[in-house]
C-alpha cells in the first residue's frame, strides 16, 4: 500500500475512488454495476453534452484523474496496480477491463499522448449536434459559440458569431493555488515556496512544485500523511486538508450559543485578549506569554480525519475541562485545535521544501526564511487572531495578498490566460495586504500544546470505529 501512496499520490481512503469503486462493483445486490459504460467528470459530461453528444471522445484532465486517487502522477497514466486490482471485480471484467471504463487523459488545454482535442475545444459550442439536430446550448449560451456562422439558428434574431475556447476542468485546490499566487516555484522576493492556506468549510495547505512527466522511479517521496496531485503536465500539488476549519469554529459557535454576530464578535475579542497576541507583549489580561493559550486541549476531527492520520472513524475530542471551563475556553480551544492540525500538514509541506532547496543548492544548504504563508478564505482574511496563531505555531510569516480574494475563480482565469498567451510560470508578486510576523516567545508555548495535542490523539485513537 505505501507503494501505490508513493505512486499516486494519494492514500487508501473512502474519500478517493478506488475504495469506491470496490465497494460498488463487490455489492453482490447492486444491478447497474453491468450496465456501466464509462465513467467520467462531471465537467467532461458537461462538456461532451455542450458539444454535441455522439461519440466524441472528451478526456479529463490529469488534475482531475490525480484528485481520483487512481493516476500515476509521475507519467501522467492510470496506474497500472489499481487497474489490476479493479479488473479482479466481477462486474468489471465482463466489460473487458477497466481500462476500458475509464475516460482518457489529457492536459486541461486537451493537449496529450493519446492525440489532442485542443482543436476541438478552441472552436467552443457548435451549432448542431453530431447526430445533426440543432444543439440548444448553443442558442441558450451564445457567450460559448465558437467562430462558425450564425446562419442555422432557429432564432430569428441576428446574432453576431462568438469565439470562445473550452478547457477541461480542474481541482478546485490547483486553481486556489494558482489564483492566490502559489502556483510557480521560482526565487522572488517574498519566498522561493509560498504554501497557499486555506480555511473555509475546510482546511488546506498545498505547495505547487515543478515536475514533467517522467518514470514513476524518478519521483520525490511524498510524506506519509499528505497528498501529490497533477496542476497539469509541468507542476504537481504538495499539501493535506482538514475536513474541519471553519466549520469547527461554527460547531463552536452554535454549542455555545453564539450564534448573534454581536454576541460572537464579542467572544473573539475576548479570544484575542486571551491570546494576547499583541506583537508578543504582555497585555493588562494577559501578564504572561506562558498563559496565552486555551485551558482545555481538542482534537477537531468532527467528520474524521484526512490529513495526517487519514482515519475515517476519528471522531472530535475536547480534554482539560473542569467547573472553572468557560465558552470562552472552548472557543479558544476549537482555534488552537484547527491550528495546530494545519501546521502539522504546513510542517510536512516544510519538509518537502527544505528538501528541494537542499538538493538545489550547490553546497547542499538550505534557508528556511524561504517559505512563506500565503492564506485565503473567509476566516483567515478577515480574522487578525487566526493568522497570527497560523504564524506563531509555524514559525511563518503569513501573508494576505491583496489581489487574491476569489482566489480559486482567479486561478481558473490565470491557469486558462497563462495557455492561451503561452506565458511563463514566473512567480507574480505579491502585494502585500498584510503580513504577520511568528512571536519568538511564543515558539516554546506552541510546541508544548503541540505535544498535548499529539499525546491526546494517541491516547483516544484506539476508540475510535468501536
Amino acid at each position: 500500500m505505501q507503494s501505490l501512496y508513493q505512486q499516486t499520490g494519494a492514500p487508501i481512503h473512502s474519500a478517493y475512488a478506488l475504495p469506491q469503486l470496490l465497494t460498488f462493483y463487490k455489492n453482490e445486490t447492486n444491478t447497474s454495476a453491468s450496465k456501466v459504460c464509462k465513467w467520467q467528470s462531471i465537467s467532461s459530461i458537461c462538456l461532451h453534452r455542450w458539444m454535441g453528444g455522439g461519440e466524441i471522445n472528451i478526456p479529463i484532465s490529469y488534475s482531475e484523474a490525480s484528485w481520483t486517487g487512481m493516476l500515476d502522477f509521475a507519467t501522467c497514466e492510470w496506474n497500472e496496480t489499481i487497474l489490476t486490482i479493479l479488473d479482479s471485480c466481477k462486474g468489471i471484467s465482463s466489460n473487458g477491463g477497466i481500462k476500458n471504463l475509464l475516460p482518457t487523459l489529457a492536459d486541461f488545454d486537451g493537449d496529450s499522448a493519446q492525440g489532442s482535442i485542443s482543436s476541438l475545444l478552441s472552436n467552443g459550442i457548435p451549432s448542431r449536434c453530431k447526430n445533426g439536430e440543432f444543439n440548444p446550448y448553443w442558442e441558450r449560451w451564445p457567450e460559448l459559440r465558437g467562430i462558425e456562422s450564425t446562419a442555422d439558428s432557429y432564432s430569428s434574431d441576428e446574432v453576431e458569431a462568438q469565439h470562445c475556447r473550452l478547457f477541461l476542468g480542474v481541482g478546485d485546490g490547483a486553481a486556489a493555488n494558482c489564483g492566490s499566487k502559489c502556483d510557480a516555484y521560482s526565487t522572488c522576493e517574498y519566498g522561493s515556496h509560498r504554501i497557499a492556506v486555506t480555511i473555509g468549510t475546510s482546511a488546506a495547505a498545498r505547495v505547487c512544485l515543478p515536475l514533467q512527466k517522467m518514470p514513476s522511479d524518478s519521483v520525490t517521496t511524498v510524506p506519509h500523511g499528505l497528498f501529490c496531485y497533477r496542476v497539469d503536465k509541468s507542476r504537481i500539488l504538495v499539501g493535506g486538508a482538514l475536513t474541519d476549519g471553519g466549520s469547527a469554529i461554527e460547531w463552536a459557535r452554535k454549542l455555545l450559543n453564539l450564534q448573534s454576530a454581536d454576541a460572537f464578535d464579542a467572544a473573539l475579542e475576548e479570544v484575542s485578549n486571551r491570546y494576547c497576541h499583541n506583537f508578543g507583549k504582555p497585555s493588562l489580561e494577559c501578564p504572561s506569554l506562558q498563559s496565552i493559550g486555551a485551558a482545555v486541549t481538542m482534537i477537531p476531527f468532527l467528520s474524521g480525519e484526512r490529513s495526517t492520520g487519514f482515519r475515517g472513524a476519528a471522531t472530535g475530542c475536547i480534554s482539560g475541562i473542569t467547573r472553572d471551563t468557560t465558552p470562552i475556553d472552548i472557543l479558544l480551544g476549537c482555534f488552537e485545535g484547527v491550528t495546530l492540525r494545519l501546521c502539522a500538514v504546513i510542517g510536512l509541506i516544510e519538509e518537502v521544501c527544505h528538501n528541494r532547496r537542499k538538493h538545489e543548492t550547490s553546497d547542499g544548504s538550505d534557508d528556511a526564511n524561504q517559505t512563506i504563508l500565503v492564506v485565503s478564505g473567509n476566516a483567515l482574511e478577515k480574522n487578525t487572531l487566526w493568522r497570527q496563531m497560523i504564524a506563531d505555531c509555524s514559525g511563518l510569516g503569513v501573508v494576505v495578498d491583496g489581489e487574491s480574494s476569489e482566489g480559486t475563480s482567479r486561478g481558473v482565469a490565470m491557469l486558462i490566460s497563462r495557455r492561451i498567451k503561452q506565458t511563463d510560470q514566473s512567480a507574480e508578486v505579491l502585494t502585500i495586504a498584510s503580513i504577520s510576523h511568528p512571536v519568538e516567545e511564543a515558539n516554546s508555548r506552541w510546541a508544548t500544546v503541540r505535544l498535548t495535542q499529539d499525546d491526546l490523539i494517541n491516547a483516544v485513537c484506539n476508540t475510535w470505529g468501536r
